[in-house]
């Protein structure tokens, strides 16, 4: 996996999380660096719930946790979930982006899905700190609104 520094995204940022950490989340004012190096956003509601399918929704997958153990994602449970609309405050760190890596010989779809991943997110090497009262969506909702509109694509 390959790390690129990135420009500072412009506007504001969407961040997944647990309801159980929004209390805490809110009270810093701050989004932590997880295990990892850096705290991941994405620009939109849109990339947000796209990155989330690639992620948390992909129930019983195997992924690889941020000590590098392989896991699986649990049941997805939507009403356990929330995304925080945050307007980041000045701050000093680096903003990156984790290009997945593939082998060469894989199917050209993997390597868009790959490409796609890499760019619905971006990274803060550090905790960012934003403005307070930030909106709070919650996915369950988010996701019963999606749901008419993709059935009229059908």
């Amino acid at each position: 996996m390959a790390y690129e520094r990135i420009d500072k995204p412009k506007g504001l940022l969407y961040h997944y999380t647990k309801r159980e950490n929004v209390e805490s989340i809110l009270r810093d004012g701050r989004i932590r660096k997880f295990k990892d190096s850096e705290c991941w956003f994405c620009t939109s509601l849109e990339d947000t719930l796209r990155f989330m399918e690639l992620t948390v929704m992909q129930e019983g997958k195997l992924y690889f946790d941020a000590n590098g153990f392989p896991r699986q994602y649990p049941k997805f449970v939507p009403e356990d979930y929330v995304i925080l609309e945050l307007a980041p405050r000045h701050q000093n760190g680096e903003w990156v982006r984790w290009n997945q890596e593939l082998p060469k010989d894989v199917p050209e779809a993997l390597l868009k899905l790959g490409e796609e991943f890499s760019h619905l997110k971006a990274g803060f090497r550090g905790d960012l700190r934003f403005y307070e009262n930030p909106n709070v969506y919650e996915v369950a909702e988010l996701l019963q609104e999606q749901t008419p509109a993709m059935q009229m694509d059908m």
